[in-house]
């Protein structure tokens, strides 16, 4: 297992390892693990161009304070938009396309309890599943040409569910529009169907993109992220941390840098090479993470908040799942719906 001691050293050495100017997007940055993320990616890096966004103008002008104070150097803009509706994360995209030439890291966190209510977006997708699983996919899909193009550190990252992949039934996706505003008010979505795409359609992607390493991660208990609180869950969550403890914001903001910038998580290409897209050199102690397919360095990662893979009986399901052709039928689903929504698979 990594310690956090080690986390926190391979953190330290950002800024001699990657070269000034990384460009980093986070979907979501205005709160929670996204911001606290954000924050430790501008004290940690050289002269950083970041890009966040979110609903909060309000937010966005103090976080923009607070970046300006951690990092000087580094610029950093907001972009207003509601990611819940594709066309606004297509517009996004074609902003960032605008400005940039490479993303070097594309970091993901916007959603909702999925233990909440929600209705239809005008797009005709359930709320919930058009932020979490739409909307994410939607954004690496777009930028993907952008963070191919980088010479240093290429990398997704996506804070959902990994670990609570199940098995899924193709013949009746849990998310097509306007299943659930059909099915009634006290129907919610099915966490582990949903994360169970998400790994899928990071699988499917990275066939096409081999040279990027993409990272599905559990963020665990986190103190004051509004992940972990809902009117349905949050006393029973309350009653966890009593038990089990929860996690400082600031140390998962330093955890999930670490998912965003070591090579312990290489691209499937980069894996066997000591190249700068791989990210900060291996520490003693630290070795390559176990792929989703259970092979070590194979450039599509689903962990654990503490940066550990998920456990061989989870990457055994996905295994049964690939055998299904289920990374093929999840893909053919989001496509179809990104067409039916926008009028084509990406901009």
């Amino acid at each position: 297992m990594v310690s956090f001691s080690q986390i926190q050293s391979s953190n330290t050495r950002i800024a001699e390892t990657l070269p000034l100017g990384l460009v980093a997007v986070f979907v979501g940055g205005t709160s929670g693990i996204g911001e606290t993320t954000m924050k430790q990616f501008a004290k940690n890096t050289v002269e950083p161009r970041i890009y966040f966004v979110g609903r909060s103008g309000e937010a966005a002008t103090r976080i923009i304070a607070d970046l300006n104070s951690l990092n000087p150097a580094g610029e950093y803009h907001f972009i207003q938009a509601d990611v819940s509706l594709l066309h606004a994360v297509d517009w996004v995209c074609r902003e960032i396309q605008a400005r940039e030439s490479i993303v070097n890291l594309l970091f993901l966190t916007p959603g909702v309890m999925l233990t909440s209510q929600g209705n239809n977006t005008i797009e005709s997708l359930y709320y919930p599943t058009a932020v979490t699983f739409y909307s994410r996919i939607r954004f690496v899909v777009n930028l993907l040409p952008l963070l191919q193009k980088a010479s240093h550190l290429r990398r997704v990252v996506t804070v959902f569910g990994a670990g609570k992949e199940s098995l899924l039934d193709g013949d009746d996706f849990p998310l097509f529009p306007g299943r659930y505003h059909q099915a009634g008010p006290l129907q919610t979505v099915d966490h582990g169907s949903l994360s169970t795409m998400m790994t899928l359609a990071l699988e499917s992607i990275a066939l096409e993109a081999p040279n990027i390493s993409f990272v599905h991660s559990f963020p665990g208990f986190v103190k004051g992220s509004s992940t972990n609180s809902s009117p349905k869950t949050g006393g029973v969550i309350r009653a966890v941390f009593k038990v089990v403890g929860a996690l400082p914001l600031f140390e998962a903001g330093e955890r999930h840098l670490f998912l965003a910038t070591s090579a312990r998580f290489p691209a499937r290409d980069g894996v066997h090479l000591r190249i700068p897209t791989a990210g900060v050199e291996l520490g003693k102690g630290v070795s390559v993470a176990r792929g989703t397919d259970a092979r070590d360095g194979s450039g599509v990662y689903s962990v654990n908040f503490d940066g550990e893979s998920v456990p061989f009986k989870v990457q055994e399901t996905l295994q049964q799942l690939r055998e299904k052709d289920m990374v093929r039928r999840v893909w053919q689903h989001t496509v179809e719906e990104f067409t039916r929504v926008t009028g084509s698979a990406f901009v």
